[in-house]
C-alpha cells in the first residue's frame, strides 16, 4: 500500500498537495514557497531538508506538512511556480515580436532567459531534480515550445515551414543555459552563453529567405 501511494503522489504530485481556500492560507504558500527557493539555493535540492525550509519560512514543520506533504510535492509546487513566470515572460515579448527577425527574436528570448535567472536563481536546481515527473516535465516542455512558436510565425521575414523545428532548437538552448547554470564547472562563465546565442543567430539568418 505504501509503494502505491508512493508511486501515486510521483505521477501526479499536483494532485496531492493542499490548496488554500483562504487569502491567509495564499500568502503562507507563497511564504513556504519562497523558503523553499532559498533554501534549495543554498543546499541543493538533495541536500535540503524540510525541516530547515520550515525554519527558513519561520513556520511548524506541521504547517510545512499540512500543505506540502514531501519535499517532492514542495520543489514540484515551486518549479511550476517559476515555469509560469517563465512564461509569463515569453509571452511578453509578443507584442515587442512583431516585424522582427526571427534572429532578433531568438536573441531577445535568450535576454528574457538570462534575466529570469537572475531573478530566481534557484530554477537551474529545481530544473536539475531526478524526480521530476516525466509527464508534468513533458507539458511543460510542450507549452513553453507552443509559447517560441508563436513567437517566431511574428517574424518577418516568415520561417515557415521551419518554425516548429527552429522552436525545438531554441528550446533544446535554453535547455543547455539553465544546465550550464547548475552545472560548478561552467556556472558563471559568460562564454557558453554568447556562443549558443551566435550559433543560435546564424541558424536563425540561414532560416531567412
Amino acid at each position: 500500500m505504501s509503494n502505491m501511494r508512493d508511486a501515486s503522489q510521483k505521477s501526479s504530485p499536483e494532485l496531492q498537495t493542499r490548496v488554500p481556500k483562504r487569502q491567509r492560507g495564499h500568502e503562507r504558500v507563497a511564504v513556504l514557497l519562497e523558503a523553499a527557493a532559498k533554501v534549495f539555493l543554498e543546499k541543493g535540492y538533495d541536500a535540503a531538508t524540510m525541516t530547515e525550509i520550515a525554519a527558513a519560512a519561520n513556520s511548524s514543520i506541521g504547517s510545512l506538512y499540512q500543505f506540502f506533504p514531501t519535499k517532492l510535492l514542495l520543489a514540484e509546487a515551486l518549479h511550476i511556480d517559476r515555469l509560469q513566470h517563465f512564461n509569463v515572460a515569453l509571452a511578453a515579448l509578443e507584442d515587442e515580436s512583431a516585424g522582427r527577425t526571427a534572429a532578433e527574436i531568438g536573441d531577445a528570448v535568450f535576454t528574457r532567459l538570462g534575466r529570469f535567472i537572475e531573478d530566481f536563481p534557484e530554477f537551474p536546481v529545481l530544473a536539475a531534480r531526478r524526480d521530476i515527473p516525466k509527464e508534468r516535465k513533458a507539458r511543460s516542455r510542450a507549452e513553453m515550445r507552443a509559447s517560441i512558436v508563436a513567437l517566431l510565425r511574428k517574424a518577418n521575414p516568415s520561417v515557415e515551414p521551419d518554425v516548429d523545428l527552429l522552436a525545438a532548437l531554441i528550446l533544446e538552448l535554453l535547455r543547455i543555459v539553465v544546465a550550464a547554470a547548475y552545472d560548478p564547472d561552467s556556472a558563471g562563465d559568460p562564454r557558453l552563453v554568447t556562443e549558443l546565442r551566435r550559433m543560435l543567430r546564424r541558424r536563425l539568418e540561414e532560416a531567412t529567405p
